[in-house]
């Protein structure tokens, strides 16, 4: 099915629609954004990700970093390790 391109009377096309943009890139940028994927992709903690869950809920957040990824590897059933 084709769609149909809205065209002023003069034939010129309208105006295009503002591009969407992730609620993480419109917050921090593209750079924050490449970084938290890279995380998940590894397997890795991110904490900003656990604040911004923290904002977003309404409440302060119960951990700090360092117990933070202690509690995720715990979780894992690893320790943090180099390779």
């Amino acid at each position: 099915m084709r769609r149909e391109i809205d065209r002023a009377p003069d034939g010129a096309r309208g105006a295009a629609p503002p591009p969407r943009q992730n609620s993480t890139v419109a917050a921090g940028g593209l750079r924050r954004a490449l970084w938290t994927i890279v995380r998940r992709v590894i397997g890795a903690p991110d904490y900003e990700a656990y604040l911004e869950h923290c904002r977003s809920a309404g409440h302060p957040p119960k951990v700090d970093e360092r117990e933070y990824v202690r509690a995720f590897f715990e979780a894992k059933g690893k320790a943090p390790r180099c390779c």
